[in-house]
Order: structure tokens, then sequence, then C-alpha cells
């Protein structure tokens, strides 16, 4: 079993339930339709359902969820990005399979940056599943060239404005790849924090590389 080294604040007079809709503790900006979020990588990191609400509200502040057998389900954008979050480090201990990307504050002396990036342990080489909540790596453990590729200059493009529902309709298609006008964008470390800002997990597609959010 893996070691939690991360231990969430005791919540005081917080009931945690699972496996139903808990009530509204705090809702922050609403996604609609709900999102979905598969469990299967709970599997990945031998935790349960109960250990993923404790998480989410945890990291997020929400308890805005409802957790089935398969899926959990939120229309609170903070609960669905912290849901992705662990989601992402799971992937960790999933080998062989294509990680998406990760979301990384690297820390230096004088400034902080952030990192969007398929190759985390480019990033920080000791990265591990709990590693979720963990605020910043140091530069100093970060591959240079893959950190300067990586780093997240600030908002930029027509992009930046647009709300969840409008990226992703005026970006990607159907299917949730990015349309293929647009695949200069793939090399945008802005613009894909924008997509992960919006609730979405972020990928490749199998086949042409380009970038691919998980819909459901």
């Amino acid at each position: 079993m893996l070691k939690n080294r991360w231990l969430p604040a005791i919540l005081t007079g917080v009931t945690l339930m699972t496996a139903a809709t808990v009530s509204t503790q705090s809702m922050g900006e609403e996604v609609r339709p709900p999102a979905a979020v598969p469990l299967d990588f709970l599997a990945w990191i031998d935790r349960d359902r109960a250990w993923l609400e404790q998480q989410i509200l945890a990291i997020s502040g929400s308890s805005s969820i409802k957790i089935g057998a398969t899926a959990l389900e939120t229309t609170d954008l903070d609960a669905l990005k912290a849901a992705n979050r662990i989601r992402t480090f799971a992937y960790l201990a999933a080998k062989g399979l294509r990680p998406p990307y990760f979301d990384l504050q690297v820390a230096a002396a004088d400034r902080t940056v952030r990192c969007i990036t398929k190759y985390p342990t480019s990033i920080a080489p000791d990265i591990g599943p709990m590693d979720f909540a963990r605020t910043s790596f140091p530069t100093e453990a970060a591959d240079q060239t893959e950190l300067k590729s990586c780093t997240v200059a600030g908002k930029s493009g027509d992009y930046a404005e647009l709300d969840r529902a409008a990226f992703r309709d005026r970006y990607f298609n159907a299917s949730g790849t990015l349309k293929p006008e647009f695949r200069d964008l793939g090399n945008d470390p802005a613009f894909k924090a924008k997509a992960i800002d919006e609730g979405f997990f972020l990928t490749t597609e199998d086949y042409s590389g380009l970038l691919q959010l998980d819909l459901r």
C-alpha cells in the first residue's frame, strides 16, 4: 500500500458520506452540464471513495459531489479541478499508461512559475502519486530545458477570456480533440493551463498527438 505523504486537515463538525450526494458546504463556479470523473484510478493507488471525498473536501472546500460506483459527478468547478488533480497524480502509479498533463508549481528563491507538462519526473524526479497536495517543487531539481518549455508565461490569445463552454466549442471538436487548425496551440502552456483551469482533464489523442479533453 502506498504511504500517504500528506495528511489532510481535520475538519471539525464535518460528516463525510460516501456513495451519495453530499449537501453543499461551499459552492464555487458552476459547471453545466455536470462533469463526470471515472474512478478507476483509485485502484492504482489502493484508495477508496471515502478517501477521495475527504481529499476533495480538504483541497477545494467543496462537498458538492456525488460519488457512485464507477464515477464521481459534480457541478462545482473547484471540486472538479481537485478530483482531476488527484486523478492526474494517480497516473504516476499506473506504469504503461500515457500520462495526462500535470499542473505543477516550481519554486526558486525569488519566484514561482507554473508548469504544464506530460513529463512530471523531468520537473520533480521524486514526484509520487500522493504529491497532489504539494504546493510547489524545487526548481533546482528540474530539467531546465523542460521547465522552459512548460512554463506558463501568462494568459494570452483569444482564448483567455472565454468561458468553459465557449472555450471547448471554439477549439475542440465534439469528441474533445483539438481542431487541426489550432494544432499550434498544443505548444502553448498558457492554452493548456486554460483548459485545466476550466476543469478539463487534458491528455493527447492517441494517433494525431493533438490535445484531447476528457468530456465525460
